[in-house]
């Protein structure tokens, strides 16, 4: 938002990462079953693939493939999920229990057929990626406000005007809840 000119003030109620994002295992993937959810996933997978073009720094980004094991009952909707994949651009392949075994040798194959295979996906460091985004964001002009949680967003006739939050009052005509887990709470 900041580099397309919209003033952003991020308030942060602890510290950078302490939630979610800084515990997370920091897996790129691709592989969902709703097309929304797969599509938002594979634009997302375009950042950490040009990380340094796009934020600057580092991520941590390191390709190791995904593979994504389904039971045999649920061989048709793995096969349906793959062709979705494959039509939105994602690189998605059906591998045997075979190929698997090969990509993984130390995998336990004798209890599926097929698997969804991403060799594109991998892992990112998530306290990097964040660290990296807050420091493009400050470039393009972003003030980021730690330990300061909200408490409350301020309404005048059924308008947002703002928030309240531990550190005081912040005037704003937009603003949004990326709370994560506290959303509800938030949005309350």
């Amino acid at each position: 938002l900041a580099q397309r000119g919209v003033k952003v003030l991020l308030l942060e109620k602890s510290f950078l990462a302490a939630g979610a994002t800084g515990r997370s295992s920091g897996l790129v993937r691709m592989h969902y079953d709703l097309e929304l959810e797969s599509r938002l996933a594979w634009e997302s997978f375009q950042y950490f693939r040009d990380w340094r073009e796009r934020v600057g720094g580092d991520c941590g980004f390191t390709r190791t493939g995904f593979i994504f094991i389904s039971p045999p009952k649920h061989t048709d909707a793995l096969k349906s999920n793959i062709q979705m994949h494959q039509r939105i651009g994602i690189p998605s392949l059906l591998v045997t229990s075979q190929d698997v075994r090969r990509l993984a040798p130390y995998f336990f194959v004798d209890d599926f057929d097929f698997a969804a295979f991403e060799p594109e996906s991998g892992y990112a460091d998530p306290n990097s990626s964040t660290h990296a985004f807050i420091e493009a964001s400050r470039r393009s002009g972003a003030e980021i406000v730690q330990d300061c949680p909200v408490t409350d967003i301020i309404l005048n006739g059924g308008k947002v005007k703002g928030v309240r939050t531990a550190k005081g009052d912040f005037a704003s005509p937009i603003v949004v809840n990326a709370a994560g887990a506290w959303a509800a709470r938030v949005a309350q």
